[in-house]
């Protein structure tokens, strides 16, 4: 067995470019929500699409309900409307995000109160009031979910850039390379 030191140099550059659209993100806030829904349309309109396509073709063999075509029609719909309106849409997301982020955080109470003495269950607790904390913040503040996911994406590329730059210990085993 051999040892060797080792980089991930692509894990370090996913983490910069994490860095520079958590930059991108700060600096146009609004921005990054109009993208955002922009997105999150085109994503609901591929899904429904496909949605659609399963029914109309695998409805009879696989006895499908009706439930997912009504899943497909609403997708799409929903698709259509963020893409047609990603300024409304845009307003919304920080809304829906933050009501998410409330409930959330009322399971992490709860589930924090029913383990209470056990190991990690104060850590629970403090992640629940954090978490409804932030849902109220973007029915508050819509701009901030951009800001808050700025932050999580810059700290996020941080860890990746250094994790990738840190040299690691490989072991490799010449012997299983060797041809008989």
């Amino acid at each position: 067995m051999e040892a060797t030191s080792k980089r991930d140099w692509g894990m370090f550059a996913a983490g910069v470019a994490l860095i520079i659209v958590g930059f991108v993100f700060l600096w146009a806030p609004g921005l990054t929500l109009v993208s955002i829904a922009a997105v999150a349309g085109a994503m609901f309109l591929v899904v429904g699409a496909f949605d659609l396509y399963t029914y109309a073709r695998y409805h009879k063999s696989l006895d499908l309900s009706g439930w997912l075509l009504a899943y497909a029609i609403c997708d799409i719909v929903l698709g259509l409307m963020f893409l047609i309106h990603p300024l409304i849409a845009a307003e919304v997301i920080p809304w829906v995000a933050g009501a998410f982020m409330a409930a959330y955080g009322i399971f992490e109470i709860v589930a924090a109160v029913q383990l209470r003495g056990a190991v990690s269950w104060g850590w629970l607790l403090v992640g629940g009031i954090v978490s409804i904390l932030c849902g109220v913040f973007f029915f508050i503040w819509p701009a901030s979910f951009a800001i808050f996911l700025a932050f999580f994406l810059m700290m996020r590329g941080v860890t990746l850039a250094v994790y990738g730059a840190t040299p690691r210990m490989v072991l490799s085993d010449k012997s299983l390379h060797h041809t008989a």
